[in-house]
Order: structure tokens, then sequence, then C-alpha cells
């Protein structure tokens, strides 16, 4: 079975078939390796082409726009086989270059190797913060070649990057692939690949290159640069046009030509560096600049590539000039048997834009200017005037026939003669007559014969409108080309510079729709006959006869019919069998040729019988009514032959001689035009000239002839034509022979020239028609029309739509007219593409023709994108470039602009705009409530939009939303952007204006908000993620009140208040945060809870905990307090946490800190004593050196445990530990080590995850106790051995539960929302939402069948549900149901969720339900145990059975199978005596449970599971008696219940868990579970945590290894030798580059020769004073940052495999050789915005004299200075103004000069000294902040916010400094500069 290899080219989204090469009939690359588009190999029989058993065999569509897509398909059937993305494509909005839309993927055709089936291919894509901060951008770009096993789509070795390589001709140049495409196909020389590279639109800093790839050695070899040497402009700013010297090789797509001997051929486009001038130049003469130029580069050892030989034409530089690329076609070799001659053993043809078709020596190309008068010196020149993207096409049989196809012009044949000396010469002797499609992408011409048979040759052309075309290959004698007709289903446009692939008697094409057609005959044929049938060579006057043998495939009934394509061909019906024909039988009969009555004369006006001698064939077909159905009736059989003159015959070609136009500049040098003509003896016998005459005159006029005389040389052949080599009268020309004519077109005046010249002969005579013109050149005229019709001056280039509004199309013209005397062409044209677009695709296209006084238009429109109303308004820019060849034209670039202004709505403000802006679409499904919380109003007939926030604005609230068509929603608390949605979810039309947009819902996912804001009160940001952050005026979290910081929302204690030491009265005005630390101030910690209750105590007492969220809706903290309105005081059994902030100097002595940890925690914890050191707390690093110094770094930072640093420091005061890895000793602490209240020491321990080791900058620190001999103990959280602190557990009250009955009406279940409007209408919320129970919405809804609670206080009535709302699967488990939110009014109450309401039904009953009053319903899965916070093992459930039906589960629901840094085991059981999984259990709420936030909150651990919807377990090993369930369903599995956070997810069910696994490709923790149990030994890796095997002891070592008793089954860890592209973390591996000099990341670096790990590098790159996006690690002890590698750099070597000097299983580079890992989550450097009440000014230069700050406080910090301290500094100092300049200065003063200006925000682009991610000030350039007292509210909380600092990489158009923000940054030494472009909005 053939298997086609296809590819999605992003050209036009097309599909190129390549079929795999398993027989001699496929085709494995683009062509033939010499590219001269002759194929004799595939059986393609133009009598079968011709006949009606040739159609579309199948069809295969696919998404045009899916790129870096490879697929393989059945090539008989078309089904699919394999596909698989390989990368994400590269965006074409990126470049601004239209040439191929979208996005740009795997675009050069690829090369399959036949001995290997492995297809090879070059894929653009992206590497995030590769070379600048995001994860795309141009600068971003890069190549990879893949290697890919065709039967499985697998790469055979990891790609291979190609960015980084050299140039080996020179050195300087280097690859960035973000600026260059590789389009020509791929051609593979031995185990070498080399591929072409061009430019985008001639646009950035690029040179064309050829690319080689060694495929054994998986590197590359060798990279030849067109443009090298002095000449050539060499900057290495990449977005520089014309940077690099262009000469792009781009070949219309073509390959790369060879003729396998060891040597490349191919033609180069517009080049910068002109190192040929005046002076003649060899082809041997080494030129540099190779722009313009035909080229052959030697193959040499290893396949580096050198420059060979060369051809560039005389003109180049005006090529140049006028965009006339030669480039635009590929270079062909013809076949060497036949196209040859006198000095000439192998010919190469090349054509391009500027209408010249080259005839090339291919072994002595023609070097510059050596030809006569300084011109080519070349075979030959043909002067076509027609431009022609891609190559020609070649015959070699019949005379050697060559075929080029320009754009918007017929295919013209020439064919094969030679001059008088034997020189080969092609004259025209045909075309088609159709013309091809009239803009750029015709393919090229390719040729097949039916087994390289003369007479079956067929011309293929595939036509970007036309579609698929085919002729009979050899012109007819009318000079016409027989045309073939495709099936209609096959005409087609098709994809640009396509050609057909072919297989065994079929062909590929794809149209530019992304359809992949098959073309060919019915396989199923009734007959197999012997075809072709060849009568050899038959003279005119007689006959010959050939046999047919045929053997029947089947039983045919009858043979009906035989036909004969030409009357000459005779066969008889009585000679075919008569009756039935069984299977497998035989028969014979003749057919003959019969030219005995032909008239052999080629005189006009013969009579019938005429003939002319040459090849001739034709189609005999056989029908037949067959026995058996499913064959085809239809068996067509080629017949051919030659027929032969025995007398002398005369031909002449071609029919005209058309030398186009001549263009005269000055009448005193008239260009002259050179054509041959053939005269030619088609008979046997010799022929003989007799004379020759030509005349003006119309031929059916009576003409008047003039002799040819050859009196005067050159001999005249009309009026303006002559020949300097015809033949005299009597020459002889032999049978067969023939002579090529040279002749002349030589104007003397402007005007049309015509001449009718005859040629006479014993022969008879023919003529052919001389015919040319000669005129002025063209003059193009350019204008853009106004938008009242007129149009602009010519000089004016900038097409201003002005403001439209949104949804609208505008339109304005682009004018060229010609008025010249020429035809003028366009050289150039890139069109834009987007909301700028050309009406017509084909206005305006490159080689588009304009007559003498005619004009072309192109109009272009602007298609306005529908907005929400009041959205800021919105500039668009684009451009269009054209160029014509006219040479005083030049290149145009028009500007085009335009602004999209929205319709406003709302109250305004005092300046007339909208008080409220859209936010954006919003989906209702947070788990806490609404997303705002207010409903204003419910209006079935009057909502809108402006009304809903002129209503939100009367009550001073900052968001306005309108939802459900009908209601509005007011709110003051920003919407998260995790629940933001697509705009076409917010598709409803609002009730009182249809115009208008009131929110959505879409089926099975709930409703949509439509959601605006008052930008005067709320910032947006990009990186807002919590959705918690409240606008000023109204409730917040405080995060610091005096000297307390907030430590988040805590529960109450289970036995007790969580602080009891003291509390204080209430004060008569009401409790605010500031009278509760007041009150509370020495203690530990205050409280606030209930508004007005105030607390204290210096210890959290037992069973108090932090809540997960910091959504006040979630964590239960959403009281405003009694006495300030602005702030939040707790809540309901919920305290405003905050702790003492002790953060002042500690002295060289004893410091001084707590002796208890701040707060308990759940999961790894500091131990309150080790042995006789008492913990002391967090502290921070010293200011100029170590908190502790006596001793570093004395245990492997891979086994770290804070025990092992203990035992290290004997003999010292302290000791600390910090980043998971680091221990210091110390008997004082260095100056500025303080107690930090951060949270800082976040990072557990390299040894014992169960244990904190401090964190970046941050110690976990003990003091040594010299009366204490306690043991270790644990501090409020689990330990190492699953143990935990004695504390009393208290009885937990029972939960909330579903009320079976209240009162008349019974539970009827969870209800969806409905599809379109309410589930229940009649009635909207009847009671107020605050005090909302069951109770209340019964007693309200009386009178109707059904209520329904929804959001915890929302009630509805109804007689019906809804259409769309159906029983939420999960039946009466709350989590399943999403019915899981408790009533306002009653806690101990459900009240529906999000779009699922809580259902009763009147004076209905439900089977087994209690009768009474009101009962509870506990369903499987909902546990009623108590909970200690520590699981004991068991739980324990109650389940009451019920009739209350459910619906299946909806269809959308997934099990997700991929997910990063974790494999998928499946659906887990639980366990037979434990949790499956009991490590750590439930760590976040059930609200929040989906598979992604589970494995966050598990990421320490090797095993993750998500059970009963809500519930999220964590382990390292899988307990006893949990297995795999069988089964390949969801519902079949038990895993079907849907996740409460993510309802698209699935999340186990009863007992079932689905069951992740930390990936070990990215983990050296290797730990998998056997079926039986056994007693193992579990190792880990030295980076992993000692405490991560299961144990069932109550103790535990430090040691890393443990025996014990459990259900696993392990394996030694090995060294982790990541490939490109694994994770780790959040850090990517990008590969092992080599070093450089400089240094290939130089920015920051460290050594360790103990303690080198990935995580040790990583932090350290990755710390807010380094903040580099990328890390390297070298040497085994060497760790390097930065943000860009050197240019020289490339991560494609070997030769990492040195073991890291801490961690002996990872890989840390190797000598010269760096591992390079990507920090995904890098965030580059901003501008902070605001610190207190100081605002940022902007970016001031300093003063000529003097500075900008003078007169106040000052200091320098060269390593902790930042933003934060140097405003602070100044704070205290009483400054107006702080400012910071150089990165580590700091200046304070009362005022600024009055003359201070701004300057470019760029100029401030160092990075502070103290934190890399901000910027303090540049060089003599001042980040300048005033104190704004009014940029606080009343509240203390900024009125702006800081600006998220998103990176964004900015096309290649300047911008405005209002808009936006540019940072030229410099980092590292040695000027290496990562440039990053950061975008800002303005504040208001």
């Amino acid at each position: 079975m053939l298997r086609s290899f296809t590819r999605l080219l992003a050209l036009a989204a097309a599909i190129v078939p390549r079929v795999l090469a398993a027989g001699p009939t496929d085709s494995y690359t683009d062509a033939d390796p010499a590219q001269s588009g002759y194929l004799p190999n595939h059986n393609m029989d133009p009598a079968v082409v011709e006949s009606s058993e040739f159609g579309v065999l199948w069809s295969t569509q696919y998404n045009a726009k899916e790129l870096n897509w490879i697929r393989t398909v059945n090539a008989k059937t078309g089904a699919p086989l394999n596909a698989r993305q390989v990368h994400t494509p590269f965006l074409q909005a990126e470049i601004g270059c239209n040439d191929i839309p979208d996005t740009i993927g795997i675009i050069g055709t690829p090369v399959i190797d036949p001995a290997t089936d492995i297809a090879y291919f070059f894929a653009k894509t992206y590497i995030p913060n590769f070379r600048t901060a995001g994860n795309t951008g141009i600068y971003n770009g890069v190549y990879f070649f893949h290697g890919v096993n065709v039967n499985t789509l697998e790469d055979v070795f990891p790609p291979v990057l190609i960015d980084g390589s050299q140039s080996d001709n020179a050195p300087a140049k280097y690859f960035i692939g973000g600026v260059i495409l590789q389009r020509p196909s791929l051609t593979q020389i031995g185990s070498v690949v080399y591929a072409g590279f061009g430019g985008h639109c001639d646009l950035f800093n690029y040179t064309g290159l050829v690319i080689g790839v060694d495929v054994n050695l998986k590197k590359v070899v060798t990279n030849f640069a067109v443009e090298s040497g002095p000449l050539v402009p060499q900057t290495n700013v990449w977005n520089q046009n014309a940077g690099g010297g262009q000469g792009g090789i781009w070949m219309s797509g073509m390959s790369l030509a060879t003729d396998g001997a060891n040597r490349l051929f191919w033609v180069s486009g517009n080049g910068v560096g002109h190192e040929n001038k005046a002076v003649p130049a060899s082809g041997s003469s080494g030129c540099k600049t190779l722009g313009e130029a035909a080229v052959n580069l030697g193959v040499g050892e290893g396949g580096k590539l050198s420059l060979t030989d060369y051809f560039q034409p005389y003109d180049y530089e005006g090529m140049d000039g006028g965009d006339q690329d030669f480039g635009s076609g590929g270079v062909v070799l013809l076949d060497p048997g036949t196209f040859k001659g006198t000095g000439v053993s192998k010919i190469a043809v090349t054509s391009g834009k500027n209408g010249k078709i080259y005839i090339l020596n291919a072994n002595n190309l023609g070097g510059y200017k050596l030809g006569p008068g300084q011109t080519d010196g070349i075979i030959q020149t043909i002067v076509t005037n027609k431009a022609v993207f891609g190559g020609v096409g070649s015959y070699p049989l019949e005379g050697g026939y060559i075929y080029s196809t320009p754009t918007g012009y017929p295919t013209y044949v020439y064919k094969l003669g030679f001059s008088a000396s034997g020189v080969p010469v092609f004259s025209q002797v045909g075309r088609t007559a159709e013309t091809s499609a009239g803009r750029v992408g015709v393919g090229v011409p390719v040729i097949t014969t039916n087994q390289g048979k003369e007479g079956t040759a067929i011309l293929w052309m595939a036509d970007p409108d036309a579609g698929l075309r085919a002729w009979h290959a050899v012109p007819g004698p009318d000079g016409l080309l027989k045309r073939i007709y495709m099936p209609k289903a096959a005409v087609n446009g098709l994809n640009k510079f396509q050609r057909p692939a072919f297989g065994d008697s079929r062909l590929y094409v794809t149209d530019a729709q992304a359809k992949l057609s098959c073309l060919g005959s019915p396989v199923n044929s009734p007959l197999t006959c012997s075809s072709p049938v060849n009568f050899g060579s038959v003279a005119l006057g007689s006959s010959a006869t050939q046999t047919i043998s045929c053997t029947a495939n089947i039983p045919i009934t009858q043979i009906s019919q035989v036909t004969v394509g030409d009357a000459h061909f005779e066969v008889s019906s009585s000679d075919l069998p008569q009756g039935a024909i069984a299977k497998g039988a035989t028969f014979t009969f003749p057919v003959k040729w019969n030219l005995e009555n032909t008239t052999v004369t080629n005189a006009q006006n013969a009579s019938y019988g005429n003939t002319a001698p040459g090849i001739k064939s034709t189609a005999l077909t056989i029908q037949t009514i067959n026995g058996v159905d499913s064959y085809s009736t239809s068996l067509p059989i080629s017949l051919t032959g030659t027929q032969v003159s025995q007398k002398p015959f005369l031909v002449i070609a071609p029919i005209t001689v058309d030398y186009s136009g001549v263009v005269i500049t000055d009448l005193e040098n008239i260009p002259t035009v050179s054509l041959p003509f053939v005269l030619s003896n088609a008979g046997v016998g010799p022929l003989t000239i007799t004379g020759y005459a030509f005349t003006s005159d119309e031929l059916d006029d009576a003409p008047v002839f003039t002799n040819v005389t050859f009196t005067q040389q050159p001999a005249v052949l009309g009026q303006g034509f002559s020949s300097s080599n015809l033949p005299p009268v009597g020459t002889v020309i032999p049978g067969g022979g023939e002579v090529s004519v040279d002749s002349m077109f030589s104007p003397t005046d402007l005007g049309t020239y015509t001449s009718y010249f005859f040629v006479y002969s014993d022969g008879g005579k023919a003529f052919t028609i001389l015919e040319g013109s000669a005129s002025t050149a063209a003059i193009a005229n350019f204008s853009i029309s106004t938008s009242e019709g007129g149009w602009l001056p010519e000089q004016n280039l900038i097409m201003d739509f002005g403001k439209v509004a949104p949804g609208t199309t505008s339109s304005r013209q682009i004018r060229i007219c010609n008025e010249g005397g020429s035809v003028l062409q366009i050289s150039k044209s890139k069109p834009p593409n987007g909301v700028f677009r050309p009406e017509d695709p084909n206005a305006l296209h490159e080689s588009q023709n304009i007559p003498v006084n005619s004009c072309a238009y192109a109009t272009v429109l602007f298609v306005s994108n529908a907005m929400q109303p009041n959205t800021p308004d919105q500039t668009f820019n684009n451009t269009w470039t054209l160029n014509t060849d006219d040479v005083n034209f030049g290149v145009r670039e028009v500007q085009i602009i335009g602004t999209v202004v929205s319709r406003k709505l709302g109250p305004t403000n005092v300046a007339g705009d909208a008080v409220y802006q859209y936010l954006g679409c919003y989906h209702e499904v947070k788990p806490g409530g609404r997303l705002l919380i207010t409903q204003a109003y419910v209006s079935a007939t009057q909502n809108t939009n402006d009304r809903c926030q002129t209503e939100c604005n009367s009550g001073q609230y900052v968001f306005s939303g309108t939802e459900y068509q009908t209601e509005c929603y007011c709110g003051n608390v920003p919407p998260a952007n995790v629940y933001k949605s697509d705009e076409i979810y917010c598709n409803y039309g609002c009730s009182g204006d249809q115009s208008q947009t009131c929110g959505g819902i879409q089926v099975g996912t709930g409703g949509f908000i439509s959601i605006y804001y008052d930008p005067t009160r709320f910032t947006p940001s990009d990186n807002d993620t919590s959705g918690t952050t409240p606008a000023p005026g109204t409730p917040q979290t405080v995060k610091q009140v005096g000297n307390y910081n907030y430590l988040g929302c805590y529960s109450e204690a289970t036995q007790g208040r969580a602080l009891s030491d003291k509390i204080p009265p209430i004060p008569a005005t009401g409790t605010t945060l500031e009278s509760c630390q007041t009150a509370c101030q020495g203690y530990q910690y205050f409280g606030v809870e209930f508004a007005n209750e105030c607390y204290c105590g210096n210890t959290i007492n037992a069973g108090s905990v932090a809540q997960t969220s910091d959504d006040v809706d979630i964590n239960g903290c959403s009281m405003p307090c009694g006495g300030n309105q602005t702030q939040y005081c707790g809540g309901a059994n919920r305290l405003e946490m905050y702790g003492l902030n002790a953060s002042v100097p500690v002295p060289t002595g004893t410091p001084t800190g707590p002796t208890t940890p701040t707060t308990p925690t759940g999961g790894p914890s500091n131990a309150a004593s080790i042995g006789s050191w008492d913990y002391l707390g967090c502290y921070t690093e010293a200011t100029a050196g170590r908190a502790l110094s006596g001793k570093l770094n004395p245990v492997p930072g891979a086994t770290l445990t804070n025990e092992l640093c203990a035992a290290a420091c004997s003999g010292f005061n302290y000791f600390g530990t910090e980043y998971s890895g680091e221990c210091y000793c110390g008997d004082s602490f260095g100056a500025g080590a303080v107690l930090a209240t951060d949270g800082g020491c976040s990072m557990t321990c390299n040894g014992n995850a169960n244990e904190y080791c401090g964190g970046p900058n941050r110690l976990t620190t003990y003091k040594l106790n010299t009366t204490s001999t306690s043991s270790s103990t644990s501090i409020g959280a689990t330990s190492a051995t699953g143990t935990t602190s004695a504390s009393a557990t208290a009885t937990v009250p029972a939960g909330p539960a579903i009320k079976s009955t209240i009162s008349t009406w019974s539970y009827y279940g969870c209800m969806t929302e409905a599809t379109n409007g309410r589930a229940l209408s009649s009635l909207l919320n009847p009671v107020a939402g605050a005090t909302l129970t069951l109770e209340k919405c019964a007693t309200a809804c009386a009178g109707y069948t059904y209520f329904g609670t929804e959001y915890s206080g929302e009630c509805y009535c109804g007689n019906a549900f809804g259409a769309g709302s159906t029983l939420a699967p999960g039946g009466n488990d709350p989590a399943a149901s999403g019915c899981s939110m408790l009533c306002n009014g009653d806690q101990l109450e459900y009240c529906g969720g999000p779009n699922r309401l809580s259902t009763y039904k009147a004076n209905a009953t439900l089977s087994g339900s209690s009768s009474s009053s009101s009962s509870s319903i506990t369903s499987t899965g909902v546990s009623t145990g108590t909970s200690t916070g520590v699981s004991t093992g068991t739980s324990t459930s109650t389940s009451t059975s019920s009739s209350i039906s459910t619906t299946p589960t909806p269809t959308g629901p997934i099990t997700v199978q991929t997910l990063v840094g974790y494999t998928y085991l499946g659906c887990f059981s639980e366990a037979t005596s434990n949790r499956a999984l009991s490590d750590l259990q439930n760590p976040i709420p059930a609200a929040n449970v989906s598979v992604k936030s589970c494995a966050a909150a598990c990421s320490k651990y090797t095993y993750f599971g998500v059970e009963y919807s809500g519930e999220c377990y964590c382990g390292n090993t899988i307990n006893a008696g949990s297995a795999k369930v069988a089964g390949t369903t969801e519902a079949a599995t038990g895993c079907n219940m849907i996740c409460n956070a993510k309802p698209l997810e699935y999340c186990g069910g009863p007992n079932r868990l689905n069951m992740y696994q930390v990936d070990t490709s990215a983990s050296a923790r290797v730990l998998l579970v056997s079926t039986t149990p056994s007693t193992v030994t579990s190792l880990t890796s030295a980076s992993s945590s000692t405490g991560s095997t299961s144990t069932t002891s109550s103790s535990s070592s430090s040691s890393s290894k443990t025996t014990t008793t459990s259900t696993t089954t392990t394996f030694q860890a090995t060294t982790y030798s990541p490939t490109p592209g694994a994770l780790l973390t959040n850090w990517s591996y990008l590969g092992c580059a080599n070093e450089t000099t400089p240094r290939a990341l130089s920015s920051a670096s460290y050594t360790s020769s103990t303690g080198m790990t990935l995580a040790s590098c990583f932090r350290f790159c990755a710390s807010t004073t380094n903040n580099y996006a990328l890390a390297g690690l070298e040497n085994a002890s060497e760790c390097y940052c930065g943000n860009g590698l050197q240019n020289y750099a490339s991560p494609t070597y070997t030769g990492c495999n040195k073991p890291c000097t801490g961690n002996a299983t990872q890989i840390c580079g190797g000598a010269s050789r760096l591992s390079v890992w990507n920090y995904t989550e890098f965030v580059p450097p901003t501008t902070v915005r605001q610190v207190g009440t100081y605002l940022h000014q902007g970016c001031f230069p300093e003063p000529a004299q003097g500075r900008l700050l003078s007169g106040g406080k000052s200091y320098t910090n060269a390593t902790s200075m930042t933003v934060e301290s140097c405003v602070n500094f100044c704070a205290a100092a009483g400054a107006s103004y702080a400012g910071l300049e150089y990165g580590r200065e700091c200046y304070c003063a009362a005022s600024i000069p009055s003359t201070a200006q701004t300057t470019e925000a760029g100029n401030c682009n160092k990075l502070c000294s103290g934190n890399y991610r901000e910027f303090c000030g540049g060089v003599s350039a001042v980040d300048l902040y005033k104190n704004t007292p009014g940029s606080v509210g009343g509240d203390g909380m900024a009125r702006t916010a800081n600006m998220g600092n998103e990176a964004v990489i900015q096309p290649n158009t300047t911008t405005t400094a209002a808009a936006k923000r540019k940072r030229d940054t410099v980092l590292g030494e040695g000027g290496m500069a990562a440039r990053m472009k950061l975008r800002w909005e303005r504040a208001p």
C-alpha cells in the first residue's frame, strides 16, 4: 500500500502531497533532483487521461489554518493514517508581510529518503524568552530541522535547532529564524539535506543562506551566505531592513537543483552589495556579493559548500532597483542526452521577473559581462518581456522542448535547434491557447510520458485560478498545444507555486481551501490489453498493421463497441469476439494504420487527406457489457507511430515570431531584439531552398511581394526585420535536418511592424509572421483617493480612513495610471491583511500589466470589528508596498491608518466622556456567588446598559453588569480574569434595546454577564487573577496596620477562641482595624471578627487555620468593619488575622525575635526545637554580606535538612538554612539581617520535604539553647512521619444538608438553568437575597408548582421549567450536582449554586422520605465524619436512597489525559484500609477542586488524585488495595463526577480517583506501584525529599534510605539527561550550547565546587537581584545567567555530560558546554508606578548644570537599591521628591527646577541593583517620584494601580511615546544587549 506524505503549506494554507518511495513510480522529492520537470516513470497514458475513465478518485478536506502539521494518508483511498503537529506555528502578523497568510510553519516541500522512510523538513516556530522577553515575537522566532519516520510520524532524532549557526564564508553572520523564510523545496545529497533561505518581503536584517544538515551527525555542517565581504552591510540589529545584504533564495518554491555530481544550483533575488561593476569577471572570480545571480556551489568533504561558478546578468543593478527579482524562478538542469551541442555538454535554464529566459552552460555559467559589448556571455537570452515566477519544464524526446509560463500569459513552447556551428539554440514553436492566472502563483510546468515513449508526452500545469490543466506536450501544425480537458471537479483554484505529485497512474493536487485530491482512472478494468501499441515508422502512401492482445479479467457479456480517435487507424468490430467472453479468456485483433491515400504536401487549403510527417498518437477505446458489477465499461488503448515522407517536406517554426515591444528612450540609440526561427526538413529526401520573399500586405488582399536578396547584409526580411545568417538560395537541408536562423528587429521609429516572410523549396513553401512594435517608456502616476472621492497628490503616501463606527466597512482606493508609451508592469505588491485588506485580492498584483493611457485600481477596505459600547478608541495601522518597472517610480509604501470609535452610553463626566468603560464578557461560575453581588433591578422590557450604568453610578459602584437580557447588577470587587470569556458568549440583546448586548448563556456551561467599569476607580490588568482587589472607596483587605502585618483570614479555634489573651471592648463608634491594633499593642497577634469584635493573643490556638482562598466571598472574611466600611473585619467565625512586625535592625550581639512559630500551617513545618537548638524565626540576609558567616555550606546541598545543618554548626550560637540546600553557621548576625515577616522562608529542604529550609535571601534560623534538652517536635503541622502536635480535637457540628421537605413542598432535585432564559420565570426574586432561606422562598412562591433557589440568595417561582433546564448530574451530592451554595439566611441549608437551582415541587412527596415538615438528605460521598486537620486513615459516610431521577451526564466533560509535568495513570479504586493517597488530604476547599488546582496543591508529592468532585489527595505512594479500574469509559470506571471548579473535567467518583503521577522525565523520583505487597528498599535521588517515601512507622530519620513493607516497586534513580523541551518545574530545557567569547551567558554567574544543582542555579538566575530568563550550567560547578544567548552560541551541540557537583543525578553542562534552561515564568523589568503616596512622574534628564534633585539627602547602594527603599528613605526625610539614577543612586529634594521636562522613557533603562525586576533610572536620567497624598484614599490604598509588566514584541513600525513605552536594557558585559519593548497603558 502506498502512503502519501502530506503537509500543510502556509503559502495559502495548502497541503502538498509526496508519495513514499515504495516503488519506481513513487515521488519522494519535489519533481526530479535536476528540477527538469520531466517525469517518465508514472505510467501516465494520454489515452487514459483523455478518456472518460480519468477522474477524481477521492478528496480529503483539511483545515487550511492548521500549520506545522504533518500527516500521512492512504494514497489509494485518502483515508487518514497519522497526524501530528510538530510545533506552534509562527504568527504572520508579527512580520507585516502578507505573502503567507495567518501563520508560518513548514513551507519548503520535504524530502523523503527512500532507503530509510524518513522525511526531512524545516519548521518555523518560537522559543519563549530565547532572545527577548515573551512567548512570541520575531526575535524569538527559530527554525528546527526534523527527521520523522513516515510510518509513525515520530522524530527519529531530537529536532535540530538551526538558530545561532554561523556562515562558513561570513563568520560574522549568524542564523536568526524569526527574520528569515525557508521556502524552497529540500534537496538531499548523501547524508546531508540542503535548504535555501530568503526573507519576508525584504524586511529585517537577513542574508540569503544555504543550510546543510547532516542527518547522521544530526547537526548543521554547512552554512553558505549569499552576500558576504566588505561591501555588504553587516550589523547585529535584527530589525534593520537590508542590514544583512539580502540576496534571498526563494525560487517560487523550487528546489536547489543537483545533477548528482556533488554540486548545487540555485538563483538569488535582490541584493544590496554590488561587487561587480564595470569590469567583466569570470564565474570563478570568487564574487562575494551574489544577489541576482545563478550560482553553482560545490559540495566538499563533510557536506561543506563553496562557490564554484556563477552567472550575474550585466544589468543586475538595474534589476535590483526595479524589483525585477532574478530569484523568482529556479535553475533547471536539462537532460544532457538530448540538450547539448558544440562546446556544451549540459544546459541550465533560469528565468525571473525581468522577462528574460537565460540558457546557460551548466559547466561554465557565464560570470559577469563576458559577452559581446560586455553583455551576457551565455548560450542564449530569450527576451519575452514577461515575468516568470517559477522555472521552466522540459521534454527531452521528439527533438527536445522547454516550456515557460509567464504570469498572465500562455505557456510558451521552445524547441531545441542548432546554429550553423552546432551551438544549441531554442526557438519558440508553439503555445497554449489558454492563458495562465494573471497573478503570482502559477505552478512550474511538469511533463510526463507513458514509460518514456515518444508520442505520449503530457504537459501539466497547476493554476491558482483555473485549477489543474493538461495538454499534449508537442505543438500541432498550427503551433498550438492540444488541450486535454480535466474532470470538472478537479478544475478549482490550486495552491500557489504547486506542481502535481505523481504516483502510479495517479496524481495529487491541493486547492486553495486545503482540499487534497487524487486523480486517476478506475483500477478495476474488465480487460488487460497490450498498450501502448507502436506502429514504428510508416511511409506516407503506405500502411502498417499491428495485433493487439487482450485477456478478460472478469466474465464479459459482450464487447459492444470499438472506436478510434484518428480515422487513419482502422479497426473492424468483426475482428473482435462477438459473444460472451469467459474470465481468463484471451483474444487478439488487428489494427491498421492506413496512410495509402494521403496527400504529401504542405500547400495551403489542401483537401482532406493531407498529413504532415512526424509522431502521431491516438486512443482506441473498447466498450464492454460486463457480467460483474463495479468494473469499468471502457478501456482506452494508446496507439502511436511515426509518419515518414520519402520526399522533402518544409516546415518553418514558429508560425509567429513575436519580438514584443522595444522601448525607445533615445532615437539616436534605438535598441534591437534578436529571436531565432527554424527551417527544417520533415521528409526523408534532401530539401533545396529555392527562394525567399516578404510582404507587409494582408495575404488575402493580393499582396505585393519583395524578393530577398543577398546583395546587402544583413539580409532584409521586411521593414525593420533582418537576418545575418539566412541560408543562401540553393542551400540543401538533409532529411530530418534543420537550420536555425537568427533574426533581428531594428525599428527606426515609433509604431507597429509586421512582415509575412515566405520560404520556397522543392519540399513546398511555408511562411512565418514577423511582428514587433516600438514605443516610449512606461510612466507611472500614483495617487490615493480621499473620503470625498477626489485624489491626493502623488507624493502623499498616507491613506487615512479617519474615525469610523464599529462593525462598519469603509473604503479608499489606490490608483496607478500609465501615462507613457509602453505597457507598465507592477513589479512588487505587498498588500495589507487583516482589518485593512483589498476588496479584490488580485487588484494591483505583482506582474499585472497596465496598458498605455489606462489606469489600474485597488479598493482598500477598512472592515472594523464590532465593539461593545464605551470601549476605548482603537487605532489600526498597516501598509501596502508597491513598485513598477518605471525606473523613476521607486518603492512606494502606503501607510494605512484608521480609528474605530465606539458608541457612548450611560452617564457622562464633566468632560463628556462615559463614566463606565467596557471591561468584557465574564462567565458566571464563581464558586462563592455572583461576580457582581448587588442586583439593581430586573426588567423584562426596559433593561439597557445605559440604564444599568445609571443605577450603579447613583449607588457609587465601580462596576455595572447586565445579564439574561433583563437583569442589572452592581459591585465593587473586580471580576477575576479567570472568568473572562470570549465575546461570542455575550450574545443576548437587552430587553430594552436589542442593539445592545446584555450577557448571554451557553448550554451546559451557564450564564455570562457584560461588565463595565469606572476607569477613575479601577485599572484593569492582564495579571489580575484573584478578582479580590476592591476598587478604592470599597471594602478592602488591609495588608498592614501600624506595626502589624496581615496574615490571612483564619477560622475560629476548635475549642475556645483563636486568640484568647485579651478581648477589648467594642468602641462606641464601631471597631476599626486601627482601634483593635491599638488595643492589642504588645501582643503577638490581633484579629477582628463579626465586623466589631477584637481579640488579642500571643498564640493562635489549636484548630484556627488560615483559609486557602484570598477571595472574601470564599474565605468568609467579608464583613466591613463597624467603624470603617472601607475595611474588612472578618466574618462569621472568621478572623482578619494580623501578626506583629518586628522588622528592626538586629544588633551584632544576640538578636531578638519570636521563640515560637508565627502561624500554624498544613504540610511542611519548622520544628520548635532540634536537639539543643530553638527555632528563632525567618531572617533576611545581611545588607553587605552573609547574615551568618562563621561557616559556609558544611553540608552537601542535595541532602540538606535542618538536623544535618544543626550537627554541622556545633560550636556556634546560630545556624540557618537557605535556598533549600544551603547551610550557614555563626555567633552573631551581620548588619542588616532582620526578622522577615513576608513568609519568604517557604522553600522545603532538599533532604526533607516536610521541613522548611529558608528561601531566596531568607534563612530558617535556630539559636543554641544551652539549658534545653528537648527533642525535635513538630509545630502545628504534619511531620515527616505523619504525626501531629498534640492538640484537643473538638467535635465539629453536623454540616448543611438537603432538606427533603419544606412544609407542603418536596425536594425535586438540582436543576440547571434554562438554555435561553430562566428555568423558573413566573416570579423573580420575591425574597430579599441577604436573608434568603428555603422556607421564605417556599412561602413567597405559594400558588406555583415549583420554586428554586440559586446563588445563595436568589428565589424563583414557576409552573413549568424553561427549555433546556434539566436535572444536573450528581444526584443528591451537592458537590457533584453544583447545588452546593449555602443559603444566606440559613447556613445549614443549600440554596443552589452557579446556574444551579435547589428545586422543590408543591404537593409532592418523595418515595421513602419523611412526612415531617423538614428532613435532611445525606448522599453517598458526603462525609459526616469529623475533621482534625489530619487524616486518621478512615472516613465515615452515610447515604439515604431516594427516588429522585437524574438525567445522563451531558456531553462535554472530559478526563484530563494531558497535564504538563504529570502522567495520567487512570481511574483508581480507594485503598482497602486507608486512603489510596494519604500523605496530604484535601489541601484546597472542595469548591476550588479541579485537576490543575489539585496538581498545584500536591506539587511536592509523587502522586495526586481527585475524587467525589471536590476532594484532592496527595501522596508519595499508592497504598495497598488501590488499583486501576478496568473500563474504557467514565461510566464504566466510575470516575464520572464533574469537578466542582471546572465542570468540563471529571474529578473521580464515589471511591474512585483520577490518578496522576509526576512525569519521571522531569524528576529524579522513581517510585511506582506493583500489584503485590513486598518488602522493598525505596531510594530517592539526592534532589528529592527523603521523607517522600511511604512508611507505616510513627517516626522517620533524615536518611535517604527507608526500609518499609508496602505495595511498591522501586527502581534505582539514574542521571537525569533532559531532552530539548523537557520541563522541570517552571524551567524548560533548550539544549546543550557551545561556550563563546564573550560568554554565551554573561550577565551573572557563580561557582560552587560542592553544591551546584539545577535548582540552585535556577534560583540564582531567577532571583529578584538577578531576574534573568536563561540559566546555563557549565563544567559541573558553574552557573551563568542572561536574557539571551550570545550571537554565535546555539543550543544544538553535544558534550553536556558532567554531573552537577551538588547532585550527581543531574547534568550541569560539560567542558565549554552549557546546559541551557529557559524560565517559562520570566517577568521582564518594569517601572514601579507608585510607592505609598509617591507617584511616578516620568523619566527626567539631569540638567546640564547641577542636579535635578539637589539640597536633600542622598545615598548609594551598589547591591540593594530598590525603588521602594529609595522612596521610603526620602519619605522619612520629609522630601517631596525621590529619584533614582544609575540603578544604585537615590536622591531626595523638596522641589525640582521649573524647566525640568521628561525625556524618552527608554533612557531610564538601568535595573535596580537590589531588584532586577524594577528600573532605577539610567545614565544621567532619573526615574522621578512625587509625594501626592491625593493618590491614596481614606483607606490608605492607592487610587492607581502599578501596571503589570506585560512583555510585548512590537512589529517593525514606529509608535508614539504616548502609547508605547520602549526600554532598551543593557544586560551583562561586553556590550551584549537584550532589547525589551514593554507595553504600557496610560494611567488616568
